[in-house]
């Protein structure tokens, strides 16, 4: 079966540099080339252009994805359109919650049926009982942030987190019948 591209958007808007410190750390575990895209721009060339390549890459959108475009359209509804298999990496609260923008965007994102594969968290304490809680699909691990990530450090092992999205884009059965979560 051949691999899919993967593509990564904040749960609503998270800082820009720990955003792509995050994507670059991601692809450089994976092996996987980075493209950085700006949501404001039409998505359906970009995407029609991904289904016609054969190397897999990690897309990381860069903006609002759920934010409606000028024209009327947006990234959400083109990913799910497109059956792009999607992550969402969301920022916990200085306390630690989740907030509520996080599930917001996870029932759009099953709404519009885009190929959601999960939520990593991006920073701040795992909670694992809370995250089990809150009912939505967290692929269990987190990415640490802090200075070694500033400092362009990607030593994080982040083979868990590979491995657990390898295992979901693997469920991925065929276009247009979504992802089966593990």
């Amino acid at each position: 079966m051949p691999e899919h591209h993967l593509v990564l958007i904040g749960a609503g808007l998270q800082p820009e540099l720990r955003m792509r410190q995050a994507a670059e750390a991601l692809a450089s575990a994976w092996g996987r080339p980075l493209r950085h895209q700006v949501c404001g721009e039409d998505p359906d060339p970009l995407l029609a252009a991904l289904a016609g390549d054969p190397d897999p890459l990690l897309l990381r959108l860069a903006g609002d994805a759920a934010a409606e475009r000028p024209d009327g359209a947006g990234w959400l509804e083109a990913l799910a359109a497109w059956r792009q298999p999607t992550l969402l990496v969301a920022a916990p609260s200085a306390d630690g919650t989740i907030p509520g923008v996080v599930p917001a965007y996870a029932a759009l994102c099953t709404s519009l049926r885009v190929p959601l594969l999960g939520l990593v968290q991006l920073g701040g304490a795992w909670r694992p009982e809370r995250r089990r809680r809150d009912g939505l699909p967290w692929c269990g691990v987190w990415l640490a942030q802090g200075d070694h990530l500033e400092q362009g450090d990607h030593s994080d092992d982040l083979t868990p987190l590979v491995d657990q999205l390898k295992t979901r884009l693997r469920a991925v059965v065929a276009p247009g019948q979504g992802v089966a979560l593990a």
